[in-house]
């Protein structure tokens, strides 16, 4: 970092010097103009750091204005030619912006006498173009509909009310302690907890009724005249019609409805066209003001107004235009004028001034309205630590005529030290920068030796110069003598690999600048106790917060940047489909353009979602291999997944688990479907059923003829993998046992003990290892054996001749003794002791076989079973 001084420049400034320029202390560096958009006659005021440039002016000779006392205070009126009376809204001296009120027409033709609901009849209004305009401006005439009512906010005690909710009154009735009503009609209360929020009569005919009319709503709507709305009665005026209710039962409440007509534009003559421009002389002046007569209703359609005294439905206003004159159109096509924006170039803005000038009549005065540009002189800087001093001339005296874009100040910044100019960028869009390299920012060495270095090496603090002679100071070779070398000062700084630069090469930096981001690199802590969060989210299948995008189909990635951040990434596939993957923000795309990308693979960072995963697969493969298959590989896909993710977070800790154990969990988390469509089976849509029972449901029908149930498979928690089992033994072991034992007990489910957990729990053996041969034979009832050896047929875990692990093993395979054989295959076995026959899973159901079908009708054909004595020979 090569030293020197370096100059902020404010904005809009123009360096007057150049690189390799000499400035000496108090030398102009740059300077900004201060222009006048308009031009016009210049007005300056002693003591303010600001020139007022009047461009146009408009005086209102047809009108007078004049002080009135008004409501108790005292107001400008202006009285037009026509003896329209406008009340001045803006006092004379402010200054008014464009688009601002001026006036506003004094009339009660729009004035009601109490509160009520406003309703538009034809009337359009233009959106408010900031919450700033109060009211809509009315763009096509019409009627407004106003149907009163008197609404008084009370906020007190209930126990003050002296009437009750829909009681017809007569005007003058005190309807709450020294709160009198005037109008005559029905009362509505508004309380919320004992506390009287409002009160409103709604004046109108009441007529009872037995029950309400069909066609009338509960909000109530308008009548027109010539509707009969019950029998026997026709209304001749338009009405209101609303069903309320009364002490003495249901009524039909008629309403009055007033209507005030309003015009397509107001009947107040455009100021303009009895304006008269002077001063600056019209022609010439680039902005043309007018006060444009609006319309403007206060309230929407619909709104609900609470009052007592009455309002104004309706306000003509004076407002303040400002449009600019388009000079650039010919001689022939005339001028046109343009809206004119509330933006303006430069430090500009524009206002209108409102002042009253002298009649010939004492009391009667004239509304003159100057359109001011206002532009604000910088203030003068001694000694800016960054920018320079500052000096301002002004170029301008009062009273001068300027023409536009004539510049009226000058501000220069100026050099606080002596030096070289250095590091102005030619072609730049802006210079913002300047750097003075002065005396005190070079250091000459003194050589004994030739110098060893040439102009424009990087030297650091202590490296050698020439024989003998080191760098006292770190920097840039500038010059190189035969007794010398002159050093810029620089400072050094060492920079990482992978940081990123903040600044480019050549750049201008003051004291304070970032330079360089470090990006500094640690592995993830592998703390079991962190891990345990994210085994919990795997087993329960959460969807992880920042979860990544997973590509739904096989192709070819398309990676879209917008000002260097990835934004969407795109998959062309093989049929020419193009899939769009947008990247949310903080995500970081792990692919490149023109990279193949596989079903399920991330395209960004972030952890996988198994539930996605699933989805994912088995919409691919749906086609292509049938609903079972694709079902199969999509569970086959989130199992590995599941187990692989929860093993990575013991093995951070070197914690060595067998797979087996967290398969156990997975294959329950995705045993079930849920059924979309039944088809001709028993199955409702929404059901969770096994895989295997739905496919074996489903080759029924298929062998009947019927539909097939239509299934999607899914990802389930422990939690509610546990709740959704067969065995409402496993699933009350796990959580909400009295509810799920309360539901087995009234639905009188059977359990059959076939997993692990039920199994363990009543103390039997389990049905894994040598414990599973009761599942492994599909027909209990139709092993044999060889009597005549002394074999009985046992299942056996271990390596049969047919290599099947499961396979039926006889008990001479198995190493046991003859003697225990025998008493096996004698057949003797006391069958009125229970205990002694249902021993086992396998014993329980060929007990159930025997009493339904005969089954080991003799003695020699019945199974033998082990006795709890005879267990001990096994090894």
């Amino acid at each position: 970092m090569l030293s020197g001084e370096v100059y902020n420049l404010p904005p809009g400034a123009e360096p007057v010097v150049k690189n390799g320029d000499a400035v000496q202390l108090g030398s102009v560096m740059a300077e900004t103009k201060l222009a006048t958009a308009n031009g016009g006659v210049v007005r300056l005021t002693e003591g303010k750091r600001e020139i007022e440039i009047i461009t146009a002016s408009v005086l209102l000779d047809q009108s007078t204005v004049r002080m009135e006392s008004m409501g108790g205070r005292e107001q400008y009126v202006i009285q037009t030619a026509n003896n329209q009376r406008f009340s001045l809204k803006v006092a004379p001296g402010t200054k008014v912006l464009n688009h601002h009120v001026v006036a506003e027409l004094i009339d009660n033709k729009y004035r009601t006498q109490t509160g009520g609901i406003i309703k538009y009849a034809g009337v359009e209004t233009a959106k408010r173009k900031s919450k700033a305009d109060k009211g809509y401006e009315v763009i096509k005439g019409g009627a407004i509909l106003w149907i009163p009512e008197e609404c008084h906010e009370v906020n007190k005690d209930i126990s003050l009310l002296l009437v009750e909710d829909g009681q017809y009154v007569e005007g003058g009735t005190e309807v709450v302690k020294d709160i009198f009503c005037q109008s005559t009609g029905i009362v509505e209360v508004i309380q919320k907890n004992d506390i009287l929020r409002e009160i409103v009569i709604k004046p109108g005919e009441l007529h009872l009724l037995d029950e309400p009319p069909m066609n009338m709503g509960t909000e109530g709507e308008l009548i027109y005249p010539g509707a009969e709305t019950i029998e026997g009665l026709v209304v001749n005026e338009l009405r209101y019609g609303e069903v309320v209710e009364t002490p003495e039962g249901m009524a039909l409440l008629l309403r009055p409805v007033v209507e005030f007509v309003v015009p397509d534009e107001p009947d107040v003559p455009s100021q303009a066209s009895i304006a008269q421009q002077q001063g600056v002389g019209s022609a010439k002046s680039p902005i043309a003001i007018e006060l444009r007569a609006i319309q403007r209703l206060p309230y929407k359609d619909g709104e609900r107004v609470k009052s007592v005294e009455g309002l104004e439905l309706l306000r003509t206003q004076l407002v303040l235009e400002m449009t600019r004159r388009l000079d650039n159109v010919g001689e022939g096509e005339g001028r046109t004028t343009g809206r004119l924006t509330d933006e303006h170039e430069g430090t500009s803005q524009l206002s209108a001034d409102i002042e009253l000038v002298n009649s010939s009549s004492p009391e009667d005065m004239r509304l003159q309205l100057v359109i001011l540009e206002s532009l604000v002189v910088r203030r003068d800087v001694a000694a800016d630590p960054l920018g320079g001093s500052t000096q301002t001339k002004l170029l301008v005296s009062d009273g001068d005529q300027i023409a536009p874009g004539a510049v009226v100040a000058r501000t220069e910044i100026q050099c606080k030290e002596a030096g070289l100019v250095r590091g102005i960028r030619e072609g730049t869009e802006a210079i913002r920068r300047v750097l003075v390299v002065r005396s005190a920012d070079q250091l000459v060495v003194p050589l004994d030796a030739p110098a060893e270095v040439k102009v424009g090496s990087l030297i650091v603090a202590g490296a050698t110069l020439a024989a003998g002679v080191a760098a006292p100071e770190s920097g840039q070779v500038v010059k190189v003598e035969s007794n010398a070398v002159t050093l810029r000062l620089a400072r050094p700084y060492r920079v990482s690999a992978g940081a990123i630069l903040q600044i480019d090469n050549g750049d201008l930096v003051q004291r304070g600048d970032n330079l360089v981001l470090l990006v500094f690199e640690r592995a993830k802590t592998g703390d079991i106790i962190q891990g345990l969060p994210r085994i919990e989210e795997l087993l329960e299948a959460r969807k992880p917060k920042e979860g990544c995008v997973l590509a739904r189909r096989p192709g070819e990635t398309q990676v879209v940047y917008e000002e260097d951040e990835t934004v969407d990434i795109k998959v062309i596939e093989a049929d020419g489909v193009v899939a769009d993957y947008p990247i949310r923000p903080g995500q970081n795309a792990l692919v490149t353009d023109s990279q193949q990308a596989e079903v399920g693979q991330p395209l960004t960072d972030g952890q996988a979602n198994p539930h996605e995963i699933l989805e994912i697969f088995f919409d691919y493969y749906k086609d292509e291999k049938g609903v079972y298959e694709a079902a199969l590989v999509g569970l086959q896909m989130a199992q590995s997944f599941l187990v692989n993710e929860v093993q990575s977070v013991y093995q951070s800790q070197g914690i060595d688990i067998s797979d087996k154990h967290i398969e156990v969990i997975v294959r329950q988390m995705t045993s079930k479907v849920r059924v979309d469509d039944g088809g001709d089976t028993t199955m409702l849509p929404g059901e969770l059923v096994e895989l295997r029972q739905i496919e074996t449901v489903n080759q029924a029908m298929g062998i009947t003829g019927g539909a097939p149930a239509q299934y999607t498979p899914v990802l389930l928690g422990i939690t509610k993998a546990s709740l959704n089992t067969d065995s409402f033994i496993s699933a009350a072991s796990f959580q909400e046992t009295t509810r799920v034992l309360t539901e087995a007990a009234i639905e009188g489910k059977s359990d059959w003990l076939r997993g692990l957990k039920e199994n363990v729990i009543i103390g039997r053996l389990i049905p894994a290892g040598t414990g599973y041969n009761a599942y492994e034979e599909p027909s209990m009832n139709s092993f044999e054996y060889d009597s005549s050896s002394g074999g009985s047929g046992v299942y056996g875990y271990g390596d049969s001749p047919s290599g099947d692990n499961y396979a039926l093993r006889t008990v001479s395979e198995m190493g046991h003794s003859p003697t225990v054989i025998d008493n096996f295959s004698s057949g003797e076995l006391d069958e009125e002791d229970p205990m002694e026959v249902v021993l086992d899973d396998r014993t329980a159901r060929s007990y159930s076989l025997e009493e339904q079908g005969n089954f080991g009708a003799g003695g020699s054909s019945r199974p033998s079973f082990f006795d709890d004595e005879d267990m001990s020979d096994f090894p």
